[in-house]
C-alpha cells in the first residue's frame, strides 16, 4: 500500500563548519529505485539478502541462510520515500555507477558485499569484500545493511524543519539509546496500513558541552482508517549522525557525545525529551 509522499528532499549527510552541507545531486525518483543486497561472511558467518522496493516503499526478505530470522517474502520494514532517496543518495553519491564491477573476493572475517542498484533504466551491480571497497561505497552499504537487523538509519536533513515532515498524532513511550542504536516506544492508532516513521535530525549544530542537535520522529499512518491501539518498537541507527558529527568536528579520540533534542510528536512543545547520546 502506497503513503504519501514526503515534501521534504533529503540533502547530504555532510555538516561543515557546524552547520549541514551538501554536494549537488541529480533528483532521485522514489518509484525508479530497486536496491538488492546479499551479504555473507564476517566473524559470525552471516548470508541473507533482501530488496529496497522504491515502488512499493518496502524492505523485503530475499533469502535468509543465517544469523537472520525472515522467510523469502516476507516484509522486514515500510520504509518512506525520503527514506529511498536518502539510501539512493549516499549511493549515488559514492559514485556506484562508476564503480561498477568486482573488488575482491571474501577473506578471513570480511564481509561480502553483492550489490545491485537501479535507478530507472540506469544499473550497477557492485561485489567484493568489505575490505577492498572504496571508502565511500562500504560506508553507504554499511548504512543499507542496517535494514537487515530492523534499524532504519537516521535521516540528516539540515534544509527542513519538523513542519515539512509526517507528524500523525502517536505517543512517544520509553526512548533508550545504546551506542549507535535508539530505540523508541511508540503507541498510534491504526491497525489496517502500513505506518512509516523515521528519525530526522535537522538544523545545525548547537554549539554546547555536549553539542546539541534538534531531531522528531516522524509519522504517516498511511490514511489508515482502522482505530485499533497498536504499540512497537521502533529501531534507529545512528551511524549517519555520528559520522556528520566526525566530519563537522573532525575525529575524536572516545566516544561521540550528542545530546538529542528530541520534538514532541503531538505538539506541546518543541521539545519532548532531552537524549544523551555515546556513540
Amino acid at each position: 500500500m502506497r503513503t504519501r509522499r514526503l515534501t521534504a528532499l533529503i540533502a547530504a549527510t555532510a555538516l561543515l563548519s557546524g552547520c549541514f552541507g551538501s554536494g549537488p545531486l541529480e533528483p532521485i525518483d522514489p518509484e525508479e529505485v530497486v536496491i538488492t543486497l546479499s551479504v555473507s561472511g564476517g566473524f559470525a558467518g552471516v548470508s541473507y539478502a533482501f530488496v529496497v522496493d522504491g515502488a512499493d516503499l518496502e524492505v523485503v526478505g530475499l533469502d535468509c541462510d543465517s544469523f537472520c530470522d525472515w522467510g523469502v517474502g516476507d516484509l522486514l520494514l515500510p520504509v518512506s520515500a525520503a527514506q529511498v532517496e536518502d539510501l539512493a543518495g549516499r549511493l549515488e553519491r559514492a559514485d556506484v555507477f562508476d564503480r561498477s564491477g568486482d573488488y575482491g573476493t571474501q577473506c578471513c572475517d570480511d564481509f561480502y558485499y553483492d550489490l545491485s542498484y537501479q535507478r530507472g533504466a540506469r544499473l550497477s551491480r557492485v561485489r567484493g569484500s568489505s575490505m577492498l571497497l572504496p571508502d565511500e561505497l562500504r560506508g553507504a552499504i554499511g548504512h543499507l545493511s542496517a535494514l537487515a537487523d530492523g534499524r532504519m538509519p537516521l535521516l540528516v536533513s539540515p534544509d527542513t524543519d519538523e513542519a515539512d515532515w509526517g507528524r500523525e498524532p502517536y505517543t512517544l513511550g520509553l526512548v533508550e539509546a545504546t551506542g549507535i542504536t535508539l530505540t523508541a516506544t511508540v503507541t498510534y492508532g491504526g491497525g489496517c496500513s502500513l505506518h512509516r516513521m523515521d528519525l530526522v535530525a535537522w538544523g545545525a549544530w548547537m554549539e554546547s558541552e555536549p553539542v546539541q542537535i534538534n531531531a522528531l520522529i516522524t509519522h504517516d499512518d498511511g490514511d489508515d482508517i482502522c482505530d485499533a491501539l497498536v504499540t512497537e518498537e521502533r529501531v534507529f541507527d545512528l551511524s549517519p549522525l555520528a559520522r556528520a558529527y566526525t566530519e563537522a568536528y573532525g575525529p575524536v579520540s572516545g566516544p561521540i557525545r550528542v545530546n538529542l533534542r528530541l520534538w514532541d510528536p503531538l505538539g506541546a512543545g518543541p521539545v519532548g525529551r532531552l537524549i544523551a547520546l555515546e556513540m
